[in-house]
């Protein structure tokens, strides 16, 4: 679990340095769209299994989803409440379980996700992401676009 976290730091660092996007974060959230992103708290993983863990890039970012595997779900916290939201589509290349294109919804919210793995990084149970966005669409047809990055992390069995 130690490994796991000490990744989950070090990507948080490195996306805090990647510099400003487009949306900014306020405090623990973030506006995408009509939708306000909360930070998720520390999520712990099952040993034997991969979780994707992504912050927004932002100039402070927050922890914004976090996905596993199997069940191929993803967290998200909205109104101070977590939601759980079903992968509905993925394509692309599978990393540890979580694919370069995914789609979360449930409910009213519906994210879409599409990532650029590192395929340089030399990183032990688990995959850096290189570069990604997370796209929401409102009821009226607006596309919100926010640039993330993160990892994959897995916990040993």
């Amino acid at each position: 679990m130690a490994t796991v976290l000490t990744r989950l730091a070090c990507a948080a660092a490195a996306i805090s340095i990647a510099g400003a996007a487009f949306a900014q974060s306020v405090g623990d959230r973030i506006s995408v769209g009509a939708i306000e992103l909360q930070n998720l708290p520390a999520q712990t993983l099952a040993a034997g299994r991969c979780g994707l863990f992504l912050w927004s890039k932002t100039e402070r970012p927050v922890f914004i989803l976090f996905a596993t595997e199997s069940p191929a779900r993803a967290l998200v916290r909205i109104g101070n409440r977590e939601h759980r939201l079903d992968r509905k589509q993925a394509s692309g290349e599978a990393v540890l379980g979580h694919y370069e294109k995914q789609t979360f919804a449930g409910g009213k919210y519906s994210f879409e996700i599409d990532l650029t793995y590192d395929r340089e990084a030399q990183l032990k149970d688990g995959a850096v992401i290189e570069r990604g966005v997370l796209r929401t669409r409102d009821q009226k047809g607006f596309v919100t676009v926010l640039p993330v990055g993160g990892m994959i992390g897995c916990q040993a069995t």
